[in-house]
Protein backbone atom coordinates (compact mmCIF):
# COMPACT_ATOMS: atom_id res chain seq x y z
CA UNK A 1 0.00 0.00 0.00
CA UNK A 2 2.97 2.53 0.62
CA UNK A 3 4.62 1.51 -2.49
CA UNK A 4 1.62 2.38 -4.70
CA UNK A 5 1.25 5.85 -2.79
CA UNK A 6 4.88 6.88 -3.59
CA UNK A 7 4.69 5.73 -7.24
CA UNK A 8 1.33 7.53 -7.54
CA UNK A 9 3.38 11.17 -5.66
CA UNK A 10 5.80 10.37 -8.28
CA UNK A 11 3.89 10.53 -11.10
CA UNK A 12 1.56 13.38 -9.83
CA UNK A 13 5.10 15.43 -9.02
CA UNK A 14 5.85 14.83 -12.81
CA UNK A 15 2.62 15.74 -14.10
CA UNK A 16 2.68 19.17 -12.13
CA UNK A 17 6.64 19.86 -13.69
CA UNK A 18 6.09 19.09 -17.00
CA UNK A 19 2.77 21.84 -16.58
CA UNK A 20 4.32 24.00 -14.84
CA UNK A 21 7.79 24.40 -17.67
CA UNK A 22 7.11 23.09 -21.26
CA UNK A 23 10.12 21.73 -22.82
CA UNK A 24 12.42 24.24 -24.81
CA UNK A 25 15.35 23.76 -27.28
CA UNK A 26 17.87 25.58 -26.11
CA UNK A 27 20.34 24.46 -28.37
CA UNK A 28 18.20 25.59 -31.49
CA UNK A 29 19.87 27.21 -34.48
CA UNK A 30 16.59 29.80 -34.29
CA UNK A 31 17.58 30.90 -30.34
CA UNK A 32 20.85 31.09 -31.26
CA UNK A 33 20.06 33.46 -34.15
CA UNK A 34 17.19 35.08 -32.44
CA UNK A 35 19.95 36.37 -29.54
CA UNK A 36 22.46 37.61 -32.67
CA UNK A 37 19.84 40.21 -33.96
CA UNK A 38 17.68 38.74 -36.70
CA UNK A 39 14.58 40.47 -37.15
CA UNK A 40 11.65 39.63 -34.72
CA UNK A 41 8.87 37.21 -36.44
CA UNK A 42 10.65 35.51 -39.13
CA UNK A 43 11.63 31.62 -38.55
CA UNK A 44 12.96 31.29 -42.35
CA UNK A 45 16.00 29.82 -42.48
CA UNK A 46 17.15 31.23 -45.90
CA UNK A 47 17.06 34.96 -44.01
CA UNK A 48 21.04 35.70 -43.50
CA UNK A 49 22.19 37.21 -40.75
CA UNK A 50 23.27 40.71 -40.50
CA UNK A 51 27.11 40.94 -41.21
CA UNK A 52 29.22 41.93 -37.61
CA UNK A 53 32.21 44.08 -38.13
CA UNK A 54 34.57 42.76 -35.81
CA UNK A 55 37.86 45.49 -34.98
CA UNK A 56 40.99 45.48 -36.87
CA UNK A 57 44.38 43.23 -35.73
CA UNK A 58 46.84 45.26 -34.38
CA UNK A 59 49.15 46.43 -36.96
CA UNK A 60 46.27 46.27 -39.82
CA UNK A 61 44.05 49.75 -40.99
CA UNK A 62 40.59 49.29 -40.49
CA UNK A 63 38.82 48.98 -43.65
CA UNK A 64 37.54 52.48 -45.04
CA UNK A 65 33.87 53.06 -45.83
CA UNK A 66 32.83 54.38 -48.97
CA UNK A 67 30.05 56.28 -47.42
CA UNK A 68 32.35 58.80 -45.27
CA UNK A 69 34.93 61.22 -47.31
CA UNK A 70 38.46 60.06 -47.16
CA UNK A 71 41.24 62.39 -47.05
CA UNK A 72 41.23 65.85 -49.32
CA UNK A 73 38.85 67.88 -46.90
CA UNK A 74 39.56 69.42 -43.21
CA UNK A 75 37.10 71.77 -41.15
CA UNK A 76 35.05 71.46 -38.04
CA UNK A 77 32.11 70.10 -39.75
CA UNK A 78 31.26 66.30 -40.56
CA UNK A 79 29.97 64.47 -42.97
CA UNK A 80 26.45 63.03 -43.13
CA UNK A 81 25.13 60.23 -45.70
CA UNK A 82 21.45 60.63 -44.75
CA UNK A 83 21.59 64.41 -45.16
CA UNK A 84 23.50 63.62 -48.82
CA UNK A 85 26.96 64.05 -48.12
CA UNK A 86 28.47 67.39 -47.04
CA UNK A 87 26.29 70.20 -44.64
CA UNK A 88 25.56 72.96 -45.52
CA UNK A 89 28.64 75.57 -44.66
CA UNK A 90 31.26 73.13 -45.27
CA UNK A 91 34.27 73.95 -47.25
CA UNK A 92 36.66 72.01 -48.83
CA UNK A 93 40.57 72.57 -48.83
CA UNK A 94 41.77 74.62 -51.15
CA UNK A 95 43.54 73.18 -53.78
CA UNK A 96 47.36 73.75 -53.94
CA UNK A 97 48.59 76.81 -56.14
CA UNK A 98 50.35 76.16 -59.29
CA UNK A 99 53.95 76.64 -59.50
CA UNK A 100 55.18 79.48 -61.95
CA UNK A 101 57.05 77.94 -65.08
CA UNK A 102 60.53 77.90 -64.70
CA UNK A 103 63.04 80.21 -66.85
CA UNK A 104 64.22 78.45 -70.27
CA UNK A 105 67.23 78.07 -69.71
CA UNK A 106 68.19 78.30 -73.59
CA UNK A 107 66.90 82.08 -73.79
CA UNK A 108 69.03 84.71 -72.80
CA UNK A 109 68.12 86.30 -69.60
CA UNK A 110 66.02 89.56 -69.45
CA UNK A 111 68.25 92.79 -68.82
CA UNK A 112 66.36 96.14 -67.84
CA UNK A 113 65.92 98.46 -70.48
CA UNK A 114 68.53 100.99 -70.97
CA UNK A 115 68.59 104.35 -68.78
CA UNK A 116 68.36 107.16 -71.40
CA UNK A 117 71.47 109.71 -70.52
CA UNK A 118 69.90 113.26 -70.94
CA UNK A 119 71.89 115.18 -73.24
CA UNK A 120 74.11 117.81 -72.53
CA UNK A 121 72.56 121.30 -73.62
CA UNK A 122 73.95 123.46 -75.69
CA UNK A 123 75.39 127.09 -74.37
CA UNK A 124 73.19 129.87 -75.38
CA UNK A 125 74.93 132.79 -77.74
CA UNK A 126 74.96 135.23 -75.71
CA UNK A 127 77.75 133.78 -73.50
CA UNK A 128 81.21 134.13 -73.96
CA UNK A 129 83.48 131.26 -75.19
CA UNK A 130 85.17 130.65 -72.05
CA UNK A 131 81.83 131.45 -70.25
CA UNK A 132 79.94 128.29 -73.16
CA UNK A 133 82.94 126.03 -71.90
CA UNK A 134 82.18 126.12 -68.36
CA UNK A 135 78.72 125.40 -68.99
CA UNK A 136 79.54 122.73 -71.04
CA UNK A 137 81.97 121.20 -67.96
CA UNK A 138 78.94 121.82 -65.71
CA UNK A 139 75.91 120.04 -67.19
CA UNK A 140 78.44 116.98 -68.14
CA UNK A 141 79.30 116.95 -64.50
CA UNK A 142 75.86 117.01 -63.24
CA UNK A 143 74.74 114.25 -66.01
CA UNK A 144 77.69 112.10 -65.08
CA UNK A 145 76.71 112.06 -61.45
CA UNK A 146 72.84 111.45 -62.18
CA UNK A 147 71.71 115.16 -61.71
CA UNK A 148 69.58 116.46 -64.72
CA UNK A 149 71.42 119.14 -66.63
CA UNK A 150 70.67 123.18 -65.60
CA UNK A 151 69.47 125.82 -67.57
CA UNK A 152 71.51 128.86 -68.28
CA UNK A 153 70.09 132.19 -67.14
CA UNK A 154 70.56 135.35 -69.20
CA UNK A 155 70.50 137.89 -66.25
CA UNK A 156 71.73 136.15 -63.56
CA UNK A 157 74.89 135.49 -66.19
CA UNK A 158 75.64 139.64 -66.60
CA UNK A 159 75.60 139.71 -62.34
CA UNK A 160 77.99 137.03 -62.53
CA UNK A 161 80.04 139.37 -64.86
CA UNK A 162 79.86 141.91 -62.36
CA UNK A 163 80.64 140.13 -59.66
CA UNK A 164 83.32 138.71 -61.50
CA UNK A 165 84.79 142.10 -62.62
CA UNK A 166 84.52 143.46 -58.88
CA UNK A 167 86.85 140.61 -57.80
CA UNK A 168 89.58 141.45 -61.07
CA UNK A 169 89.08 145.27 -60.50
CA UNK A 170 89.70 145.85 -56.36
CA UNK A 171 91.51 142.28 -56.31
CA UNK A 172 89.75 140.76 -53.39
CA UNK A 173 88.23 137.01 -53.56
CA UNK A 174 85.36 136.54 -51.12
CA UNK A 175 81.39 136.16 -51.77
CA UNK A 176 80.69 139.65 -50.02
CA UNK A 177 81.58 142.03 -52.33
CA UNK A 178 82.39 145.93 -51.48
CA UNK A 179 80.52 147.20 -54.36
CA UNK A 180 77.13 144.45 -54.42
CA UNK A 181 76.94 143.21 -50.80
CA UNK A 182 76.31 139.42 -50.52
CA UNK A 183 75.16 137.51 -53.73
CA UNK A 184 71.57 137.41 -52.01
CA UNK A 185 72.08 141.27 -51.79
CA UNK A 186 72.95 141.45 -55.51
CA UNK A 187 70.22 138.84 -57.00
CA UNK A 188 67.77 140.63 -55.45
CA UNK A 189 68.38 144.11 -56.28
CA UNK A 190 68.52 143.03 -59.93
CA UNK A 191 64.86 141.86 -59.11
CA UNK A 192 65.51 137.99 -60.16
CA UNK A 193 62.94 136.04 -58.06
CA UNK A 194 64.52 132.73 -56.25
CA UNK A 195 63.76 130.77 -53.15
CA UNK A 196 67.54 129.41 -52.78
CA UNK A 197 70.61 130.85 -53.88
CA UNK A 198 74.47 129.57 -53.86
CA UNK A 199 77.65 130.97 -55.39
CA UNK A 200 80.89 129.41 -56.71
CA UNK A 201 83.92 131.55 -56.90
CA UNK A 202 86.99 130.39 -58.78
CA UNK A 203 90.36 131.27 -59.65
CA UNK A 204 92.93 129.61 -62.27
CA UNK A 205 94.83 129.50 -65.36
CA UNK A 206 92.26 128.32 -67.37
CA UNK A 207 88.56 127.52 -67.81
CA UNK A 208 88.98 123.53 -66.79
CA UNK A 209 91.39 124.45 -64.16
CA UNK A 210 88.89 126.76 -62.58
CA UNK A 211 86.10 124.24 -62.97
CA UNK A 212 88.04 120.99 -61.96
CA UNK A 213 88.81 123.26 -58.75
CA UNK A 214 85.14 123.51 -57.62
CA UNK A 215 84.20 119.69 -58.65
CA UNK A 216 87.17 118.54 -56.69
CA UNK A 217 86.55 120.96 -53.90
CA UNK A 218 86.39 119.76 -50.39
CA UNK A 219 84.49 123.20 -48.95
CA UNK A 220 80.81 122.59 -50.79
CA UNK A 221 81.45 123.45 -53.84
CA UNK A 222 80.23 120.48 -55.44
CA UNK A 223 77.49 119.71 -53.65
CA UNK A 224 76.51 122.93 -54.97
CA UNK A 225 77.11 122.70 -58.27
CA UNK A 226 75.52 118.96 -58.04
CA UNK A 227 72.45 119.96 -56.33
CA UNK A 228 69.39 119.07 -58.07
CA UNK A 229 67.19 121.77 -56.75
CA UNK A 230 68.58 124.52 -58.90
CA UNK A 231 67.13 125.11 -61.94
CA UNK A 232 69.08 127.86 -62.92
CA UNK A 233 73.13 129.20 -63.18
CA UNK A 234 74.68 132.14 -64.36
CA UNK A 235 78.69 132.33 -65.34
CA UNK A 236 80.31 135.35 -65.25
CA UNK A 237 84.19 134.50 -66.42
CA UNK A 238 86.69 137.77 -66.63
CA UNK A 239 90.60 137.87 -66.97
CA UNK A 240 92.77 138.07 -63.71
CA UNK A 241 94.14 141.49 -63.92
CA UNK A 242 97.55 141.15 -61.72
CA UNK A 243 98.56 137.29 -62.87
CA UNK A 244 97.76 135.22 -66.04
CA UNK A 245 94.21 133.50 -65.41
CA UNK A 246 90.76 133.86 -65.52
CA UNK A 247 88.35 134.45 -62.14
CA UNK A 248 84.68 132.42 -62.61
CA UNK A 249 81.57 133.62 -61.02
CA UNK A 250 78.78 130.74 -60.77
CA UNK A 251 75.63 131.83 -58.95
CA UNK A 252 73.01 128.71 -59.21
CA UNK A 253 69.10 129.60 -58.18
CA UNK A 254 66.27 127.84 -57.27
CA UNK A 255 63.03 129.05 -59.23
Amino acid sequence: MTQKRIIFCTILSLLLIAALFPATDLGSPRGQMDRQGFSAGTDSAEQQPREETSPPAPGNPAPSDPALPQNGSSGSDTYSPNRGGFRSGFTPSAPAPTPPPAPDPTLPPSSPPPVETPAVPDAPSWMTANEAQAFKLLNEARIRNGVPPIEAHQLLSEQARLKAQDLADNNYFAHTSPTYGTPRNMVRQAGIPFSSLGENLSRAGNVQQAHVQLEYSNKGHRQIMLNPNYNYVGIGIVPWQTTPGIVMVQIFITQ
